[in-house]
């Protein structure tokens, strides 16, 4: 008898009575476990698969596959089950659903014999089976988002119903109908959201259908809904730290039953911690009282969320006002979690940031991929934007840094404030007319003279083969160090440097760190020609490389004993002999200036200048 109350009590609870001939859909109450805990106001949020139960617009958004399912029990005999999965595509997302509620083993009952009409007894009837109830839907959607920040859904649903025992014939139905949806992105904040539920009229194949030709009508359904990430640390009103909060209002009604009230539903979501969500809904539903009056009831929800990693376990407890008992949900759902970057809208194809070229000019190319734009400029210059949102210009560059500023506007005439603003850094190197391209050390060249430590000729030529002097050694490495107008020259220091020797403080300098030494008869001979180990000597003593044991031979034509072995060894640990892999080092060899300006580039030090100025894309 309890079951039996139970059954018809529900049925009458969901939506209007049973007597106004309206099938019940399953699908109203068969969600998932948050949505119950924040009171079934999710219209306007939509965010996550059981969005095919209240909003399939809201399935567009979904970046991901995703699930979600529930289970759950009213007043210990009711039961209800769902579950929903979103399968993105580049055609759109496609959702399947389920959804069902049963009650089974109601007894059946009559009325005793000899009892009073006006207060009959019931008794069971044991020569009828007891009776069942289960509902259930089969749910079809397609959604799609639009650039526009709107995004439009639709379901298609199939049921099926049965009703058996107890002695009922022909209780079997099977039903068609569909849900229609919209969600528009009034700013990344918030959300507003519209469904039009079982909206399939009884001509086009929207009821419910017995087995004797019986049929029921879905009575339609109208939710329109806000959905507003209050918290969070972005897209929200305002930024909180780690918290996060959502809020949600909907507003139900039904259009095409005379005389039924409007509903409303509120609910809080609030994410103290990223693995915690706490729920608190209001939800209001209709009571029939069996004697043709319809009351508006507001039931209070309750909910938690746990997450761990791209999984969420839910559980929801609904309190109901006409009711002694809650009902329980609990969801189990499969929802991975996607930083989303800020969509681009200007799109640059190239060229990259932080680029380093020789080039004079560089072409700069790229897409308008926002429809608000309408005038483009580079560098101050207007640039057109072609019917397919393409652009194209050609920037110059000086040697050196070079910034390419690129601004958008939503004006053609007067620009104001960007829209977008890009900026692509370029370095320029230097070039030498006999440094040419594929030459194995252009760049270090360029990079090298473009800090003036190494200059080229009144010319304009490198000479990259020339042999290089022992006084020009001495310049380029106190160049690359501290100034040395301070340096005075000490008589007798080389007999063969005079005062007034284009590199006598250079000289001077580089003797009084120790970076050169002059040979036992006191001279320097600063225009003799110096060797490969006599210039790399120079350099790891300037950059600080320590000598090291030369244990087994580096090179095959330098031994052991050798006054320069440990030296080199030192270096080729440095990495300072990169040019010389698979070479020979043949120490007595005349050092070349591209050379000499390949080792110096490898050193730390030449390194440390490069990342502080030319190479540092923050001073750009």
């Amino acid at each position: 008898m309890k079951k039996l109350f139970i059954l018809l009590i529900i049925s009458v609870l969901a939506y209007p009575a049973l007597s106004e001939f309206q099938a019940v859909d399953p699908t109203a109450r068969s969600t998932n476990a948050r949505i119950v805990g924040m009171g079934r106001a999710f219209t306007g949020l939509a965010d996550d698969p059981s969005a095919i139960f209240f909003n399939p617009a809201g399935l567009g958004s979904q970046k991901t596959l995703q699930f979600s399912s529930m289970s759950g029990k009213f007043i210990e005999d009711y039961n209800y089950l769902s579950a929903a999965a979103a399968i993105p595509t580049k055609y759109g997302v496609f959702s399947i659903g389920y959804g069902s509620f049963n009650i089974g083993g109601a007894l059946p009952t009559v009325t005793q014999e000899g009892s009073n009409p006006s207060d009959p007894i019931y008794i069971v009837d044991p020569t009828q089976t007891q009776i069942s109830d289960q509902n259930s839907a089969y749910l079809l959607s397609y959604a799609l988002k639009f650039p526009k920040r709107l995004s439009v859904g639709a379901n298609l649903k199939l049921f099926s119903a049965g009703l058996t025992g107890g002695g009922i014939a022909n209780g079997s139905a099977t039903g068609s109908e569909m849900d229609l949806g919209i969600l528009y992105e009034i700013n990344p904040a918030l959300k507003a959201g519209a469904s039009l539920i079982d909206a399939l009229p009884a001509s086009m194949g929207g009821k419910l259908t017995f087995s004797n030709g019986y049929y029921e009508t879905y009575p339609v359904k109208l939710r329109v809904g806000l959905g507003c990430k209050v918290l969070g640390q972005e897209k929200a009103l305002r930024a909180a730290g780690n918290h996060e909060l959502l809020a949600a209002f909907d507003v139900e009604s039904a259009p095409t039953v005379s005389g039924r009230p409007v509903l409303y539903h509120a609910g809080l979501e609030w994410k103290p911690h990223k693995m915690v969500a706490l729920r608190l809904g209001l939800d209001q539903s209709l009571f029939d009282n069996l004697n043709k009056s319809t009351s508006v009831v507001s039931d209070l929800t309750y909910g938690i969320g746990l997450y761990y990693a791209n999984f969420r376990f839910d559980y929801a407890l609904h309190q109901f006002a006409n009711f002694p008992l809650n009902s329980s949900y609990f969801s189990f759902s499969f929802v991975p979690q996607i930083i989303e970057k800020p969509k681009e809208k200007v799109v640059i194809f190239e060229p990259q940031d932080k680029l380093i070229t020789f080039d004079q000019s560089v072409k700069v190319r790229g897409l308008i991929d926002d429809t608000d734009i309408k005038q483009l400029q580079i560098n101050g210059n207007r640039v057109e934007i072609t019917s397919k949102n393409l652009f194209e210009y050609n920037s110059p560059l000086n040697v050196g840094k070079n910034k390419i500023e690129i601004n958008s506007y939503e004006q053609k005439g007067k620009p104001g404030t960007p829209l977008d603003y890009k900026k692509i850094r370029v370095l320029r190197l230097r070039t030498f007319p006999d440094v040419p391209d594929g030459h194995w050390a252009r760049r270090q060249i360029a990079l090298v003279s473009m800090l003036n430590i190494v200059n080229g000729y009144p010319d304009g030529m490198f000479r990259p083969e020339g042999d290089i002097t022992r006084a020009e050694m001495a310049t380029i490495l106190m160049r690359a160090g501290q100034p040395v107008n301070h340096v005075k020259r000490v008589t007798g220091n080389f007999n063969d440097v005079e005062n007034d020797h284009w590199a006598v403080r250079y000289i001077m300098a580089a003797s009084a760190t120790g970076v050169v030494e002059g040979y036992p008869d006191g001279s320097f001979r600063p225009d003799g020609k110096i060797t490969r180990a006599e210039g790399l000597t120079m350099i790891t003593r300037f950059s600080g490389v320590n000598r090291e044991p030369y244990a087994f031979q580096y090179f095959a034509d330098v031994q052991p004993s050798s006054w320069s072995a440990q030296i080199i060894a030192g270096a080729e640990k440095a990495g300072l002999l990169e040019f010389l892999k698979g070479k020979p080092f043949e120490p007595n060899r005349a050092l070349t200036r591209a050379e000499a300006v390949e080792i110096l580039y490898r050193t730390q030090f030449i390194q440390n200048l490069l990342n502080k100025d030319l190479l540092n894309w923050e001073t750009y």
